[in-house]
């Protein structure tokens, strides 16, 4: 970009998911689903979605972020600031998370794990997934992230898919792990919610300011709309709403539905949270018509 365009030009972020930045997009991804499997593998009381869960919150999400962020040696120096950062309080969330949540796991195979520490744990899990969302919302100068409804549709994204995961679990085990009622309920709940939200974000955006628009515009209806229409609603979400509605009605559907419905909407939320990265644009200082 030529000097001083960005004061005219709707300028598109590239820190977060361009070069190192891809490791942002990931690790965001992996850290909330992760959190969000654990928390509703303990929930319902499956130990090994609990321990798969912690591990890819911790191998997955929690190494990505390490390695966009640099240099170990200045870790400790954006931990100390929580007063100031997002990403600093987000850190000191995954770190108590992961601790609690390896002790409770210790605690729940080999003894019993106090109600209280479970409390704090998913407290801790919650707060996990829901950093994410609220570091890209704190950025007012992309209004495409600065709206309140984004942590809180990465928040049902990372419960739902974690929900969809530990039934994952439950199948691979055959049926050995039995899940509480209730189960496929909440994934319905939770589908529902986040096809609400989703929309209701995108129309917000869009009517909220001429940068929201553009931004809306590239998901929706210009260069990345086939990802959006295609792998975002109608394989992200259209088809395991589908796999829920037949599952309701018959009971019992062919586990390779079940399968992918879970494989295609977390790849769909994946897909989702890149669109939303790759179109955050800053608002010009200076509005012009040329684009």
């Amino acid at each position: 970009m030529k000097q001083y365009e960005w004061m005219v030009k709707y300028t598109p972020q590239t820190e977060w998911i361009e070069g190192r930045g891809i490791l942002f997009w990931l690790a965001f991804f992996f850290i909330e689903l992760g959190a969000g499997m654990f928390l509703i593998s303990s929930i319902f009381g499956v130990i090994l979605g609990e321990f798969i869960g912690w591990l890819i919150c911790a191998g997955l999400g929690g190494g990505l972020h390490l390695l966009y962020l640099g240099r170990p040696s200045r870790f400790y120096r954006i931990v100390l600031r929580p007063q100031s950062s997002w990403i600093s309080r987000g850190l000191i969330f995954i770190a108590m998370f992961l601790t609690l949540g390896m002790v409770h796991i210790a605690l729940s195979l080999w003894a019993t794990a106090p109600i209280a520490l479970l409390v704090i744990v998913n407290i801790m899990a919650f707060l996990t997934i829901i950093y994410g969302g609220f570091t890209m919302s704190y950025i007012s100068a992309i209004p495409l992230w600065n709206s309140a409804l984004l942590p809180v549709m990465y928040v049902v994204a990372g419960i739902w898919g974690g929900a969809e995961l530990t039934v994952g679990i439950v199948l691979t085990n055959g049926g050995l792990v039995e899940l509480g009622p209730g189960m496929e309920e909440l994934i319905r709940l939770l589908l529902i919610a986040f096809i609400i939200i989703v929309g209701t974000y995108l129309i917000g955006v869009r009517y909220g300011s001429a940068t929201g628009a553009i931004s809306v515009r590239g998901i929706v209806l210009g260069q990345w709309k086939l990802f959006f229409w295609v792998i975002v609603v109608a394989l992200g979400i259209l088809l395991p709403l589908g796999v829920a509605i037949a599952n309701f009605v018959a009971e019992a559907i062919p586990r390779v539905f079940l399968w992918a419905s879970i494989f295609l909407g977390l790849f769909g939320d994946l897909t989702l949270r890149y669109l939303i990265l790759k179109n955050g644009f800053y608002s010009p200082l200076v509005p012009s018509s040329h684009l």
